[in-house]
C-alpha cells in the first residue's frame, strides 16, 4: 500500500532527494518513480509541479529547474546547470543556517537520520561563518503552556516579570484572563494582585511562570489606579500620537493638537513624554508637570557631574 507523506518537513526532504535521483535516472517512468519513493502518482505529480517552480537565485527561466513529465516519463533537461558548484555568499549561508535551525526543531523525533544530517550541515556552515546565527523563539514555550493551563483551570500564576517601563524585575501574583497580540508581541491580560489592578504582561518579558495553588479570581470592584494627563502635540504629530497609543488624525495645519491620555502607570506616561524630542508638552495635571521638571533636573545634574569629572 502506498504511504502518503503530507508532512511539510518530510515533503521538503523528499523534494531534495528527487532532484539528484531524476538527474541520474533520466527518462524514468512516472509509475516507477512513484514506486521508488513510495508515493501515489497524484502526490508525485504534486511534488514535480512544486519542483518546476524551484531553482537557483535569479529565478528566471534560465535558473528554474526544467522538468519534463507530461509524457509519463520524467527528465530534467538542465541537469548540467544544477550540477555546477555554486559559491554562496555569507548572507545566503546565514539564511540557510537559520532555516536549518527551524527545520531541525520541527522534525519528527523518529527521523534521527534527518536530524543527524541537519546537524552535520549546520556544523559545516558554522565552520565557515562562525556561530553567529541561531533561531530561537522569543517566548518560552513552557511559559505559554503554563499560562494556558492556568487559564483553563482558573488558577493564579506566580511570575517573575521584567518591566521595561521601570527596568525592574519583580515577583507578581496574577489571575490570567487571556492571551492576545499587541503590536506584534504576545501579551497576557491579567489581574495583578500585587498592583491591585488589571495589567498587560508581555510573554517574552516573563522570566519564570509557576502555576499557584491559589484561585483568587478577579475582584468585583478592583481598585482603579489610572492616571490621566493632558498633552499638547506641537510637532511630529503621527509618531507622538502613536507613542501614546492615540488615534492619529490627518491634519492640514501645524496648530497644537491637544489630547487626554490615560495609563495605569505614571512611569509609562513620564517616559513617553520625555522621549518625544520636545514635540509634546504636558499641560496637566500640575503634579505631572512637577514630576517632569524634577526628572529633567536630575538628568541635568547627572550630565553636569559627568562633564565635571573629566
Amino acid at each position: 500500500m502506498v504511504k502518503s507523506q503530507s508532512n511539510p518537513v518530510e515533503k521538503a526532504s523528499r523534494l531534495l532527494d528527487l532532484v539528484p535521483y531524476i538527474s541520474t535516472h533520466q527518462g524514468i517512468a512516472l509509475s516507477d518513480l512513484a514506486a521508488e519513493f513510495n508515493l501515489s502518482e497524484s502526490e508525485l505529480l504534486s511534488d514535480l509541479n512544486t519542483l518546476w517552480m524551484c531553482g537557483l537565485p535569479g529565478y528566471t527561466p534560465l535558473e528554474l529547474i526544467d522538468l519534463e513529465f507530461e509524457s509519463g516519463y520524467v527528465s530534467i533537461r538542465n541537469a548540467e546547470v544544477l550540477q555546477r558548484v555554486r559559491l554562496l555568499t555569507k548572507q545566503e549561508l546565514v539564511i540557510i543556517l537559520l532555516g536549518l535551525d527551524i527545520l531541525g526543531s520541527s522534525l519528527n523525533p523518529d527521523r534521527k537520520d534527518l536530524g543527524e544530517a541537519i546537524n552535520k550541515l549546520i556544523f559545516k556552515i558554522k565552520s565557515i561563518v562562525g556561530d553567529i546565527a541561531t533561531a530561537n523563539p522569543i517566548v518560552d514555550s513552557t511559559h505559554r503552556a503554563a499560562i494556558t493551563q492556568a487559564i483553563q483551570s482558573r488558577r493564579d500564576l506566580e511570575i517573575k516579570y521584567h518591566s521595561t517601563i521601570r527596568d525592574l524585575v519583580s515577583d507578581r501574583l496574577i489571575t490570567p484572563l487571556e492571551i492576545s497580540l499587541d503590536y506584534g508581541f504576545e501579551v497576557l491580560h491579567a489581574y495583578c494582585h500585587t498592583a491591585e489592578g488589571f495589567r498587560t504582561f508581555r510573554l517574552d518579558n516573563m522570566q519564570s511562570v509557576i502555576i499557584s495553588l491559589s484561585t483568587s479570581g478577579v475582584p468585583k470592584q478592583p481598585a482603579s489606579a489610572d492616571y490621566h494627563w493632558q498633552i499638547a502635540i506641537t510637532s511630529r504629530f503621527r509618531t507622538s500620537s502613536e507613542r501614546f497609543r492615540a488615534v492619529f488624525k490627518m491634519r492640514e495645519s501645524n496648530q497644537p493638537e491637544r489630547l487626554s491620555v490615560t495609563s495605569f502607570s505614571q512611569d509609562w506616561l513620564l517616559r513617553n513624554a520625555m522621549s518625544t524630542l520636545a514635540s509634546v508638552e504636558v499641560e496637566g495635571p500640575i503634579s505631572a508637570r512637577s514630576m517632569i521638571a524634577e526628572k529633567c533636573r536630575q538628568t541635568l545634574e547627572l550630565y553636569e557631574s559627568g562633564r565635571s569629572s573629566k
